[in-house]
């Protein structure tokens, strides 16, 4: 994972930087790679400040963001698994989430998986 600088070291870097014109130069002085002052600049070109910019959540939601809407759903859709759900879900609600999502919600809601129950008489000899 790359190293996160402090925006008080970016701005000491960038300061030296347009004072001596020179990123070698000032790259070695602040032990800093040079794509990484390339990078700042870039950032302060486009942005006007230094602070790193926040990257934009992607892939799917790690809960359900409705989970009265859910409850209603799931009481009113015929299913016989839990992974039955998640395409009906997906059509539904308009977002995707994985299984174990389903799955938590439906142990908020107070349902439980299928218990099955073994036969422990012996079969007479």
């Amino acid at each position: 994972m790359p190293k996160t600088y402090s925006v008080d070291l970016r701005e000491k870097v960038m300061q030296f930087y347009k004072e001596s014109k020179h990123k070698s130069k000032t790259c070695e002085i602040f032990n800093i790679a040079r794509t990484t002052l390339d990078d700042w600049i870039l950032i302060e070109q486009q942005t006007g400040q230094l602070k790193q910019p926040k990257s934009p959540n992607v892939g799917r939601p790690s809960k359900i963001l409705d989970l009265q809407a859910f409850e209603a759903f799931v009481k009113t859709t015929p299913f016989t698994q839990a992974k039955d759900l998640i395409p009906l879900f997906e059509q539904k609600f308009g977002y995707s989430v994985g299984y174990h999502v389903i799955l938590k919600a439906l142990n908020k809601m107070g349902w439980t998986r299928k218990k099955r129950v073994f036969s422990t008489n012996k079969p007479a000899s």
